[in-house]
């Protein structure tokens, strides 16, 4: 795997959530829509947490001036991750699920911008080459273990989201695995039944087709006794 500096791995993920908002707005089926939405709560939540662990607090506490802009950024994602927590709760027939999706997608890309425009340029500035790197890794690590989920009322800051945010990955995850098994019982006893009425109906085909030859067998014997 390429290795990628920490700008790179951020905007990244960036475009990323940017292909996701477009495919669901090009998207009409109620059932993909909110498959996709799905992929929107995950990957924005994931992003949101390893921005406010290991990004936010290096450009609070060694630039001159982020302070304002990282509070900014702090604001704008909590209130993302309110969008998210409604938008995960609704089912997919609800007519609530695009304009909330839309309303999202318009703050996430201004929030994109504001942050590619000023907090990356300024950690480009305050890290060194090798420095950038290591944050890179230390990001892609951090997602295998990020939320999955939003939480904002979670704290976002240090030293509590330095607590908070492992246990809510767990839980995230649990859930994760928990669905991910459901699923594959459901499907599994969905086969089961499936396969079930198709035997059902082989053995009434043959029933019918038994109780059948036997009736002309009966009219068979019964017709030469008659005359």
């Amino acid at each position: 795997m390429k290795t990628m500096d920490a700008i790179a791995v951020l905007k990244k993920d960036h475009a990323e959530v940017e292909r996701l908002f477009v495919r669901f707005e090009r998207t009409r089926g109620a059932q993909e829509r909110r498959r996709i939405a799905d992929r929107i709560v995950r990957e924005l939540s994931i992003h949101a947490a390893i921005e406010e662990q290991l990004v936010y607090p290096r450009l609070r506490g060694r630039l001159d001036g982020a302070e304002g802009e990282v509070l900014l950024a702090l604001e704008e994602h909590h209130f993302a991750k309110v969008a998210l927590t409604e938008i995960e709760a609704l089912p997919e027939e609800s007519e609530r699920l695009e304009p909330k999706v839309r309303v999202l997608a318009e703050n996430v890309r201004r929030h994109v911008r504001e942050e590619e425009r000023q907090l990356l340029p300024a950690l480009k500035r305050l890290l060194s080459a090798d420095e950038l790197v290591e944050l890179g890794d230390a990001l892609v690590s951090a997602k295998r273990l990020a939320p999955t989920r939003p939480h904002p009322g979670a704290p976002d800051e240090p030293p509590g989201n330095v607590l908070t945010t492992p246990a809510a990955a767990v839980y995230d995850r649990g859930r994760d695995a928990l669905s991910k098994g459901l699923d594959r019982v459901v499907a599994r006893g969905r086969g089961v039944v499936e396969q079930a009425l198709r035997r059902g109906e082989q053995a009434a085909r043959s029933a019918r087709h038994r109780i059948g030859r036997g009736l002309e067998q009966a009219g068979r014997e019964v017709r030469p006794n008659s005359h």
